[in-house]
């Protein structure tokens, strides 16, 4: 049995090196007790921890599917003490070299492999095994073929460690944070023994994990990485290597927030390149996100792995949808854990694509996965390769950074690409792990109003106490661990899950109590003057309802319920934009609905009529027509908008098929085209209908099978054209995936998904094997489908997993995969999403602001006062439509002085005023890491660095003035506070 994971350690607890029993030729099973002389050792005790894992997981039957073996056993047998003969070893690897270079070399092109292949058969008639007398002169015929030098033209590629640790995977959180001890100790044991020898590592929370479990080691590191001679290079920049599609644009930015300030106060020096190795695909807001977080460069190589086309390039420099650029290199040897053999070295070279335009590229050495990092063996080989004829150059001792600082003098001749970096692989995981990902959207939008409104009461009380800053730090350390690349896509095994299943209702309910009391003291100040004192017997019922919206525009279609005379009814309230809104009863009387404005008519079908649509339902849940009443389409009278297009056979939309979901690879992480080759319509057994004066509810009941069952009420809101489909199952399926679509009466061949802090185009054809690729799209909240003067949008409340083909939108809902978690979805979902019919384009339209409404809650808070007549407050008024609040919250450093940060959504140059309902003090320009900057700075594919067009214009006591570029991310910080105004 394959014994993974050991370390030797000592008795203060401090590891000494990790220990491997894997396969092909990645042991690590020697430890060097003492390199000087032996005489001076005298005795000393060592431990060994033995954790029982295989690197592809214990489960049963060796198969990913069929479960974990919770009761496997290892015994450590055998340990004895052995004698080094370093002149054996050098001479192993000088044959190993030289057998490999007779092996791969290209006989064709040049007589180096017929050279090795000679010096090779006299190194083995020169050398008696067992005659160690032999040894040097057979060393002295292997330094012939190394004495041949290498010609200044040949590529080089630059050699640097890495143990990619995942922080779950096929193992738990709390095994990862031993794999870090084993596997960074083991690095700096060989940083003793090796002379060049560089290791990079990315992920301050491993190594935050790291300080607390094994301090000693940490400082050892520390010392590694700010000596003269510097060997641990830290990189990445970010709190952990985090999914590159599923996470919001605030939590990229705080991802990088908290790494870097981890890096600075530790190291003195923030992270220069972002480092992303393994993520299922990468944003197309990245760029704008690296570059705003100090870093210039980007590293990856996941797009390797795609299954349909090949990436064109290995050098690049990638353009976001802002038009920021990144140099980007994915390392042609098309992995993160090369071994140092020579064909590594030679693919480094061979499937380089950039050649001309560049000839320097980066090879990354060292198991990984599950930890580890280069061996002794890894570097033996590449030093013998540092400059020998017929191989590329090897450089050893550098640093990712020193590579990107080589690879940018040729920055100029380098191509571009422009928008997302799409992995044409691995998209089930939008949608495994349905309520883990439901926890990641809830608690991102909590937390954001959880700051949010913590920090306007320190704003009006002019001092930071009422802000947690301990618990919140921790509360974004948990979502941040959350979003992990194989945590939130949901690819880990079950005790993964059953952590983030505990914490993120702990989360949940720590930031919703929160908000809540941040919301009660708001709602006393806004009442200031008017509030009646509790201790007297006529204010025990609360006369005054305070309507608080976090959102930056106003919500005006919000209905309040409420009890009058015993009675439940329902007030349209409007509410502004961060602010609140003051309802006495005597004035929330005057709102109340009081009489129906949407219709519904059972005949053969469910006819729905409100002032906006008539929608008409089937009695087995399909939405058979919906007709919008404000439009005349082509300008034609009483024309009516039909918003429902054809497909195949099927009539109507929200048509929920149940698929076959058997990937070829990849069980959890799949969704294969070929899914949508089988399908079974579920049509609805029952319904029944409810009622309220502003809205219709038809609840619908299906049967998925003997084991699942679903429930769906479709809402239809007399406010809004948004048709909600709130949806609960239980779900009880093996290699299933359910999914709804929406036929519309749209031509367009493109579709607008909504990404972190703005939007991407994509296509909704199939004319090349690039846009078949993309049957499976990442989107967050909606993804909207327009023509020239009218579109449609379908939204969502916490998923991810779309298709847009033709004229037809889908929505993955649920998956059943068995492996590398047997149980995984299986059990209760809530969820609802929503069919959106609006006017005009996306970028003219309110699909935006309409999805956040969906998403984000209004909160209430009842109060005794005086008041009679209806008040506003407004806290910060952003005088645009499409500038979107990211978050407000008091600063990492000084904690005395606010930030706030916004984003362009519509895609265009915009000028905009914000007015504070406070006075503010000295506001600048800063970064994502809360450092002043006069302008942004944009680095151009010919290396020269211009100004961007976001700016801050001007202030005044009570306001900004911003300019943003499209999809611009901007951050300003003003403080100490100044009275309210």
């Amino acid at each position: 049995m394959c014994i993974r994971d050991r370390y030797m350690g000592r008795e203060d607890g401090k590891p000494l090196q990790g220990l491997a029993g894997e396969k092909n030729n990645n042991l690590r099973d020697c430890f060097v007790l003492f390199r000087e002389n032996r005489s001076n050792y005298t005795q000393g005790i060592f431990y060994v921890e033995l954790v029982c894992t295989d690197l592809g997981g214990n489960f049963n039957n060796g198969n990913m599917c069929d479960g974990l073996n919770m009761h496997k056993r290892c015994t450590l047998e055998e340990c004895h003490i052995a004698t080094f003969n370093r002149e054996a070893w050098d001479l192993y690897w000088d044959f190993k070299v030289i057998y490999e270079s007779a092996k791969q070399l290209d006989t064709s092109k040049e007589s180096r492999a017929d050279q090795a292949l000679l010096i090779g058969n006299e190194i083995v008639n020169t050398c008696v095994p067992k005659d160690k007398s032999t040894y040097a002169p057979s060393r002295a015929v292997a330094r012939r073929f190394f004495a041949t030098k290498n010609p200044g033209s040949q590529h080089t590629v630059y050699a640097v460690g890495h143990c990619h640790i995942d922080m779950a995977w096929l193992w738990p959180f709390s095994e990862t944070r031993r794999k870090g001890g084993r596997s960074w100790s083991s690095q700096t044991e060989l940083m003793k023994q090796y002379e060049p020898f560089s290791f990079c590592a990315s992920s301050s929370g491993l190594y935050e994990w790291v300080e607390h479990d094994y301090p000693k080691l940490f400082e050892e590191i520390k010392q590694y990485v700010v000596s003269g001679n510097q060997k641990f290079f830290p990189v990445g920049g970010s709190y952990l290597e985090f999914d590159g599609y599923l996470p919001s644009g605030e939590s990229m930015a705080r991802q990088m927030l908290y790494g870097q300030r981890f890096f600075k106060h530790h190291f003195g020096k923030y992270c220069n390149t972002f480092f992303l190795p393994d993520t299922f695909g990468y944003s197309a807001q990245l760029p704008q996100i690296i570059k705003k977080a100090g870093m210039r460069y980007f590293l990856t190589q996941k797009l390797s792995w795609s299954r349909y086309n090949k990436f064109p390039h290995s050098s690049f420099n990638w353009k976001g949808i802002d038009g920021t650029s990144v140099l980007t290199h994915f390392p042609p040897a098309d992995n993160y854990c090369s071994q140092g053999h020579l064909d590594e070295v030679l693919k480094s070279q061979t499937n380089f694509k950039d050649k001309g335009r560049s000839n320097v590229s980066l090879m990354l050495f060292g198991i990984g996965d599950g930890g580890g990092g280069p061996l002794p063996q890894h570097i033996e080989q590449l030093e013998r390769m540092k400059d020998v004829d017929g191989i590329p150059k090897v450089v050893l001792g550098k640093s990712v950074d020193d590579f990107f600082d080589a690879l940018n003098k040729d920055r100029k001749n380098l191509m571009t690409w422009d928008g997302e970096l799409y992995l044409e692989l691995h998209n089930g995981s939008y949608t495994t792990m349905a309520n883990n990902k439901k926890g990641n959207r809830l608690s991102e939008l909590l937390i954001r109003d959880a700051e949010l409104f913590s920090t306007l009461v320190c704003i009006l009380e002019k001092k930071n106490a009422h802000y947690d800053w301990k618990q919140l730090g921790e509360v974004w350390r948990k979502i941040m661990l959350f979003q992990f690349h194989d945590v939130l896509p949901g690819t880990c095994i079950g005790p993964v899950y059953d952590v983030t299943d505990k914490e993120y209702p702990l989360i949940i309910k720590y930031l919703t109590e929160s908000i809540e009391k941040s919301v009660a003291m708001l709602a006393d100040k806004a009442l200031a003057g008017h509030l009646l004192d509790y201790e007297f017997p006529e204010a025990a019922t609360a006369n005054t309802a305070v309507v608080f919206n976090s959102l930056s525009f106003p919500r005006k279609d919000h209905v309040l319920e409420w009890e009058k005379d015993g009675a439940k009814v329902y007030s349209k309230v409007e509410v502004p934009g961060v602010g609140c809104a003051i309802y006495p009863v005597s004035v929330l009387e005057k709102c109340i609905i009081d009489k129906p404005f949407v219709n519904v008519e059972v005949k053969e079908n469910i006819e729905i009529e409100s002032p906006k649509l008539r929608v008409v339902l089937s009695k087995g849940g399909r939405v058979l027509s919906v007709r919008d009443k404000e439009t005349k389409e082509y300008n034609l009278p009483d024309t009516e908008k039909e918003v429902i297009g054809p497909w195949k056979n099927y009539k109507g939309g929200n048509i929920l098929l149940l698929h076959d979901d058997v990937p070829i690879y990849w069980d959890a992480w799949d969704l294969w085209i070929y899914y949508q080759e089988t399908a079974t319509e579920l049509l609805a057994h029952s319904h029944i209908i409810e009622k309220k004066n502003h809205q219709v509810k038809v609840i619908y009941s299906y049967k998925i099978s003997d084991k699942s069952t679903l429930t769906q009420a479709i809402l239809v809101n007399g406010l809004t054209k948004r048709i909600d489909f709130e949806t609960n199952v239980d779900w009880h399926e093996t290699h299933k995936v359910l999914r709804s679509y929406f036929p519309l009466n749209i031509r367009a061949d493109s579709v607008v998904c909504d990404i972190q802090s703005g939007n991407l185009r994509r296509p909704t054809t199939a004319n090349t094997s690039w846009e078949m690729a993309k049957h499976e799209i990442c989107s967050h909240k909606f993804v909207d489908m327009s023509e020239a003067f009218y579109g449609v949008a379908l939204m969502n409340n916490c998923k991810y997993g779309y298709s847009a083909q033709d004229n037809v939108l889908g929505l993955s809902l649920l998956k059943s995969s068995k492996g590398p978690y047997d149980k995984a979805d299986m059990g209760k979902h809530d969820f609802t999403y929503s069919l959106y019919p609006h006017k005009f384009s996306l970028p003219e339209s309110d699909v935006a602001e309409e999805s956040f409404k969906l998403n984000v809650n209004v909160y209430e808070v009842w109060k005794q006062s005086t008041l009679a007549d209806k008040k506003e407050v407004r806290y910060i008024d952003i005088q645009k439509p499409k500038i979107i609040l990211d978050a407000l919250k008091l600063d990492e450093e000084k904690r005395n002085t606010v930030i706030l940060r916004v984003h362009e959504d519509g895609g265009s140059l915009t000028s905009c005023p914000v007015k504070f309902g406070f006075g503010i003090d000295a506001p600048v320009l800063v970064n994502i890491l809360e450092e002043k900057v006069s302008r942004y700075e944009i680095v151009e594919s010919d290396g020269k660095v211009v100004k961007e067009e976001s700016e801050m214009i001007a202030s005044g006591a009570n306001d900004v003035h911003l300019k943003l570029k499209p999809f611009d991310i901007v951050t300003i910080k003003f403080g100490p506070l100044l009275p309210g105004k």
